[in-house]
């Protein structure tokens, strides 16, 4: 894979990261895991914050802890945290998420934190960096670094902050049943990689898009947050995110206006969730624009001018958007090459810290 476009090859290799990540956590490092959840159970409050990629990363994290039924966790940017002090708590654990830890504002946020006696838990690829030196406690994301655009580290931290989550009840160890769905679905994804992304080059309208619509319903919405990131960064293609209910309350008209507008927008739907509503609005969805993307359950017979169908893997909510991030990182991809645009291909890497 040495010639190969470094964005596809850390794509390519993120079951296999995602394999031994998840080998190490519930291996040598089983114990420092099962301490730390106890910890953030015992917490009074959760508040999970980071920026960019890695916020995306926590969010699969924030929603399974609400699944199972922790109301007091927050999901917040660490731009808006750092700026407002006075809202501060003495009873949180403030989760701070970061492949490098040296992003301008976890990287200050977890000095002041030290230096003001709040309590931090640092998950990063880099544990000696400036947020995991300061932080009350540190857990190691052993993957290895995505090129620039956040590949693994999302995917690999994703499933870190899910796996704190899992063991949070007191278990000595993750639930065998998920144990054995997550490594077949890490197996999954390594044999279906390239035929994925063999769908997708078969999608003959992607270089007509001036920018997407990424909808969804509940959990969904954080995944398109992230693939409008991926479509953004990797692409240079802009990419709205909403749910698809809101997204019939207004914005649905840039589609029904498409004869008259200028910009051409392609709605893309992550099908979780379904009901007779949801199907409605994508039946008007599709009769005024045809170019669509569709990505949901084996089975669906919902339309869309290209389908893909993403099979249920015995995983459940945030841990299903593991699975789905690879469709979405191998769109953002075969968008880029569409176009013409090397994926991946920054002007200013200034804000990139490896």
């Amino acid at each position: 894979m040495a010639d190969m476009n470094p964005i596809l090859r850390n794509i390519y290799e993120q079951p296999a990261e995602l394999e031994r990540v998840l080998n190490d956590l519930t291996g040598p490092k089983l114990d420092q895991l099962r301490d730390i959840a106890r910890q953030m159970s015992l917490a009074g409050e959760l508040v999970l914050t980071s920026m960019g990629s890695a916020l995306y990363s926590l969010m699969p994290m924030y929603e399974e802890l609400r699944e199972r039924g922790y109301r007091n966790v927050s999901l917040e940017e660490t731009g808006d945290v750092i700026r407002h002090p006075e809202r501060m708590s003495r009873n949180a654990l403030y989760v701070l998420m970061s492949r490098s830890g040296e992003s301008r504002e976890v990287a200050d946020f977890a000095v002041w934190c030290r230096e003001h006696g709040y309590s931090t838990l640092a998950i990063t690829m880099t544990p000696t960096s400036t947020m995991a030196t300061n932080a009350t406690i540190m857990l190691h994301d052993i993957s290895t670094y995505d090129e620039i655009v956040c590949i693994k580290a999302y995917s690999t931290m994703a499933l870190t902050g899910l796996l704190l989550v899992e063991m949070m009840d007191g278990r000595d160890r993750p639930d065998a049943t998920l144990m054995a769905n997550l490594h077949a679905a890490f197996d999954w994804m390594e044999q279906n990689k390239e035929s994925i992304l063999a769908q997708l080059e078969a999608v003959p309208f992607l270089a007509q898009a001036h920018g997407f619509y990424c909808l969804s319903r509940s959990y969904g919405i954080n995944m398109m947050r992230s693939a409008s990131l991926w479509l953004e960064e990797t692409a240079k293609t802009p990419a709205n995110v909403m749910s698809i209910d809101n997204f019939y309350h207004g914005p649905m008209e840039v589609i029904r206006s498409h004869a008259i507008v200028k910009a051409v927008t392609c709605p893309i739907l992550f099908d979780v969730q379904p009901d007779e509503r949801s199907r409605m609005i994508w039946d008007y969805v599709n009769q005024a624009v045809p170019d669509s993307l569709y990505f949901g359950p084996a089975g669906s017979d919902m339309p869309g001018g290209a389908r893909f169908e993403i099979p249920e893997l015995g995983l459940t909510g945030g841990w299903t958007m593991i699975v789905a991030a690879l469709w979405f990182q191998l769109l953002s991809y075969q968008v880029a090459v569409a176009n013409g645009i090397e994926p991946g291909f920054f002007y200013e890497e200034g804000w990139i810290v490896k």
